[in-house]
């Protein structure tokens, strides 16, 4: 009871923080579409739809686009079997790869890119959270992967860990993740996973890092990746800013948090010529919005105005509201001169799960 009380009274407290940094008349910065009820029907029935990337056989989120040369939209998102639990991601997630002719689509799974199995690589298992774009007329994938060749000693005939091996040793496979990154000259790859990560804890992060954000421009690799903050004694997420030169690494990290006074995750970035600024869209956990950050450099960023940038709810077309339990993982899909079109964001309520895509109008 004790222990019940105490994790109350936190969440209690991050929830009237939250209530006191947003107010509650904001306005948003975007103005988002009216979801059609295909959509919605597409989420119910775990298929496929417009604005709707579901699948009857597994948990599906994390989506990230890219606009290629063929005129078609490319996607990668994560994807686990639904024979295991939601917790699977940890362990069992890999990035599928799906196909559109439009941003809205529907979809088109053609297979996966990055498998959650990789005896020849130092990974070993899993792939998550993937962030996508095009650098040097190459497609970069940033992605999280765990690292457990450090306390996992395979052999050749088990080179990877069973699920008993995974279920006792699960701290040390969580704490183990990293950062890495596969590079491909065409959409469906092959993409080639670097022999090392870009990107290991230190500086203001301690046990962990995830959630990559990346975008380019001018020559300047920009990242933002999430941690554990090594000044809160429990669990609290930070993101921070990593730069390079080359999209290989080796990244620079700055130990300001892009936001400091709430917990965050799951950052998206783009750039926005029209407007030249970085652009970023994050969660913050235990409030039900989404909140957009800017910079002139990349490197220090500060509250857009409007801060709120969509909150996490849906008109559907039929005038009802929908209120998912879960919609995280903002992405941002722009035009060529980096105004938003498009968000994708990974929604969740009981065991369904999908990406839906909102079309948006910048402000």
């Amino acid at each position: 009871m004790k222990n019940n009380s105490s994790y109350f009274l936190g969440f209690l407290a991050a929830i009237c923080s939250n209530l006191a940094l947003f107010g509650h008349a904001e306005e948003s910065s975007v103005k988002a579409s009216v979801l059609p009820l295909e959509a919605h029907q597409g989420f119910l029935k775990q298929q496929v739809a417009p604005q709707a990337l579901a699948d009857e056989n597994y948990f599906v989120w994390c989506v990230t686009a890219v606009r290629w040369t063929d005129g078609k939209i490319h996607a990668y998102y994560s994807r686990w079997p639904k024979t295991c639990d939601w917790r699977g991601w940890r362990t069992r997630s890999e990035i599928a790869h799906a196909v559109a002719d439009s941003p809205e689509g529907p979809f088109r799974t053609v297979g996966t890119v990055l498998a959650c199995r990789n005896p020849g690589g130092w990974s070993g298992i899993n792939a998550h959270t993937p962030s996508a774009c095009i650098i040097n007329g190459k497609i970069h994938i940033y992605f999280v992967a765990n690292q457990i060749g450090a306390f996992y000693k395979g052999t050749p005939e088990e080179p990877l860990p069973g699920d008993d091996w995974l279920k006792d040793n699960m701290r040390s496979v969580h704490l183990s993740q990293r950062i890495v990154v596969a590079v491909a000259d065409k959409p469906e790859g092959p993409f080639v996973t670097a022999d090392k990560p870009v990107f290991t804890p230190k500086g203001r992060f301690k046990n962990v890092v995830c959630n990559p954000a990346v975008t380019e421009h001018d020559g300047t690799c920009v990242m933002i990746v999430k941690g554990d903050d090594v000044k809160h004694e429990k669990p609290f997420r930070i993101q921070c800013v990593a730069t390079a030169n080359n999209p290989l690494g080796p990244f620079e990290q700055l130990d300001t948090p892009i936001l400091e006074d709430v917990s965050t995750e799951d950052a998206c970035i783009w750039y926005d010529k029209r407007r030249n600024l970085f652009r970023s869209v994050v969660h913050v956990l235990y409030d039900p919005r989404l909140v957009e950050l800017v910079s002139e450099n990349g490197r220090t960023w500060r509250k857009a105005e409007p801060f709120l940038f969509m909150r996490k709810e849906f008109n559907l077309s039929d005038g009802t509201l929908w209120k998912p339990d879960r919609v995280e993982r903002p992405f941002v899909l722009t035009d060529t001169n980096g105004s938003p079109q498009w968000l994708y964001v990974g929604v969740k309520e009981g065991n369904q799960s999908a990406n839906i895509a909102v079309k948006i109008t910048d402000q």
